[in-house]
């Protein structure tokens, strides 16, 4: 990533890997690089650490960049903050080994979203919604260790079903068996509507050879993230009307 890699070394002897990146070098004479030998590094926002033979890891923040602040985000702001506090929160915990720093992020972004205005409805509603996809509500509150490390690896699960639902979506696009549609406006009882719409999809094209729930995917999605009430709010230019 951007001209650096990092490796981990299990052999004792420093001669070893000496000799290893020598061989490195004399293999690939085009290729210059510097090395840097520690038991820590930062690497994409994450610290990585040994510790006495142990791996910790935790989420790196730059010193010279404020800490409280969300990032600048294009589109419905308050759904792309809503995106991003989802995404942060999953960081946090496939990031951070130790409990005590998975709660200290979880505060810091807690803190982040309300000094910049947003309600403490807003937060806890997001919140509880993170731990309640995995019924582990208490986990929010826990310093118990080994609770948490259940809890992680839950979520590396779920990261890694996310990866192969990706690669079955590409797969269907490729054959041409991917079909998305489009509703106009992100608000409304969208839940029961999906709902009826794949119960209908599926008797109605339940043998057919291509349109079938194994043969080809089905996405609903929204088209604008504001309400019909939002649309209508907006100034409509004046007309000058001419009588005849």
């Amino acid at each position: 990533y951007k001209d650096q890699l990092f490796f981990t070394w299990n052999k004792s002897s420093a001669l070893e890997l000496e000799t290893f990146l020598e061989n490195i070098r004399e293999q690939h004479q085009n290729v210059r690089f510097q090395k840097f030998i520690s038991t820590n590094v930062q690497f994409l926002n994450a610290s990585i650490e040994n510790r006495q033979g142990q791996l910790y890891t935790r989420v790196h923040y730059d010193s010279n960049m404020p800490r409280y602040t969300l990032p600048y985000l294009l589109g419905h702001s308050k759904s792309a903050h809503s995106d991003w506090l989802r995404t942060a929160l999953i960081r946090a915990v496939c990031y951070c080994t130790s409990v005590d720093d998975f709660q200290q992020e979880r505060i810091a972004l807690e803190l982040t979203y309300l000094i910049s205005g947003y309600s403490l409805l807003f937060v806890e509603t997001h919140v509880k919604h993170f731990f309640n996809y995995f019924h582990a509500q208490t986990v929010r509150y826990s310093r118990n260790q080994s609770t948490y490390d259940k809890f992680r690896q839950q979520w590396f699960k779920f990261v890694e079903q996310r990866y192969e639902l990706i690669e079955q979506l590409e797969k269907f696009n490729n054959n041409g068996r991917l079909i998305q549609f489009n509703y106009i406006y992100d608000f409304g009882p969208r839940c029961r509507f999906n709902r009826e719409f794949y119960k209908l999809w599926i008797h109605y094209f339940e043998k057919h050879p291509i349109l079938s729930e194994e043969n080809s995917k089905i996405i609903l999605t929204t088209t604008h993230f504001h309400s019909l009430n939002t649309l209508l709010a907006i100034d409509k230019p004046s007309y000058t009307t001419i009588l005849q």
